[in-house]
């Protein structure tokens, strides 16, 4: 379900940008309605960072630009919209790193991110968090793990919000690391898993900062630390793994913006300089740090170097937790 963005949001996004800019673009990308593909449901971290960018696209392209929600398993079913797409320019996607390892993972998964998507740039990257529900009261880690170790083993439960992902492997090596083997239960994005968390229907969960920041902030949830080399500009309370000596739960993940593939290299360029030039601006980036992204932008080129380097990493990791990769 697309859904355009309204006047009242574009003014928080900030005005737009000079005329020689709009002019610019609107010679280089085709006129019509812009679509942004998210493969994840509404209220989640996904479509608050996609509707800052398409906000601030709308006011720099003069043409209205609408976030197209597609749900569905690990968010792939963006991708595979996207790979059928005709290339023409008026459609993209907003897609994280953590729907691109499902492949590694799931038979039959929809799409191959390195060849049926083509990539534009980089927007930023972002951690992964271990939460815990505020009803189990407990303010830090090792009070989580003497909660788990003292009572029902029904307790080692965790939500994921995008399973078969290193989202939920990050679950799966919490356990490991502190000695308790805790089970996934998936979730359809991070609105139920917060809800879940918030009432105490489960007590602990995965997802990355970017769905939980907000949620934490309202206390619906405590973070209880993220994967991230350095704590977050948006939560520097919330210690890293590394902090509380976990090395290996280290992990960094990103979203990006791909396009369909075959489409041509002057609008894959055109798309590029737009989506850096309004990604880098100060009121987007400083919008996006808020909500747990911080900015990071790059040549189509660099990015798909990056998915390549990723792929390899990852199947390292999965060698590390037994699971063989299927791809």
């Amino acid at each position: 379900m697309a859904r355009a963005l309204p006047r009242r949001s574009l003014l928080t996004m900030g005005a737009a940008l000079a005329a020689p800019t709009i002019a610019r673009a609107q010679a280089t990308l085709p006129y019509g309605t812009i679509r942004i593909l998210v493969g994840y449901p509404s209220s989640g971290g996904s479509d608050s960072l996609a509707h800052v960018i398409a906000g601030a696209l709308q006011s720099e392209l003069g043409r209205t630009v609408t976030v197209d929600y597609k749900p569905g398993p690990s968010g792939s079913a963006a991708g595979e919209v996207l790979k059928k797409a005709v290339p023409d320019g008026k459609t993209i996607a907003f897609m994280p790193s953590a729907t691109m390892v499902a492949k590694l993972i799931k038979p039959g998964f929809p799409f191959d991110p390195l060849t049926d998507l083509l990539p534009l740039t980089l927007a930023g990257t972002y951690s992964t968090t271990f939460a815990v529900s505020p009803k189990i009261e407990v303010a830090d880690l090792a009070e989580y793990v003497q909660w788990l170790k003292a009572g029902d083993p029904a307790r080692a439960r965790f939500g994921t919000t995008t399973p078969n992902s290193f989202t939920q492997f990050f679950g799966t090596m919490v356990g490991r690391e502190i000695g308790v083997p805790l089970e996934a239960v998936p979730y359809s994005g991070a609105r139920p898993l917060v809800a879940d968390l918030e009432h105490g229907r489960i007590p602990a969960g995965t997802g990355g900062i970017t769905s939980f920041l907000v949620p934490q902030r309202g206390g619906r949830l405590k973070i209880l630390m993220t994967s991230a080399a350095k704590r977050s500009a948006a939560a520097p309370d919330v210690p890293t793994a590394l902090e509380l000596g976990y090395p290996k739960l280290q992990q960094s993940n990103w979203y990006a913006f791909f396009a369909p593939p075959g489409m041509p290299a002057a609008l894959v360029a055109a798309w590029t300089t737009e989506l850096r030039a309004v990604i880098d601006s100060r009121e987007v980036s400083e919008q996006l740090q808020q909500l747990g992204l911080p900015v990071e932008t790059s040549t189509p080129a660099e990015m798909a170097a990056r998915l390549g380097q990723d792929f390899r990493n990852w199947k390292a990791v999965l060698d590390s937790l037994g699971m063989k990769p299927i791809n």
